[in-house]
């Protein structure tokens, strides 16, 4: 007969996986990307209700490869960015984003060696 032992090390086994299975997902929703920013511009995001407004963008090439949104080396991307990141930069600085799927607009979380958070 299975005693409280038993249903401890089920539940624990049963926690890990649960918890892995959290992990890996939640590791295909976000990635930091490193790069130059080559032009600062704005564009129209749209939020698919019928709104949209004006984001300022950087566009940055990439110097490291990205496995979660499969963006290579070299490639130059456009990211929408709030405001006041990108008053933090200026065309030519190094920069690393934080990209994420569930947001319409990159972090930044570093530029030029410095933090800004």
């Amino acid at each position: 007969m299975p005693d409280w032992k038993d249903f401890t090390a089920i539940l624990c086994a049963l926690l890990i996986v649960v918890g892995a299975a959290a992990f890996a997902v939640a590791a295909q929703t976000f990635t930091i990307v490193r790069g130059k920013v080559l032009e600062k511009g704005i564009a129209e995001l749209d939020l698919g209700d019928g709104r949209s407004y004006s984001v300022q963008t950087l566009s940055v090439l990439i110097e490291n490869d990205d496995r979660v949104f499969r963006i290579e080396r070299g490639t130059v991307v456009k990211y929408a960015i709030s405001d006041s990141d990108a008053q933090l930069v200026d065309i030519g600085s190094d920069v690393e984003l934080l990209i994420s799927s569930y947001s319409n607009v990159a972090r930044l979380i570093g530029h030029d060696g410095s933090n800004p958070l």
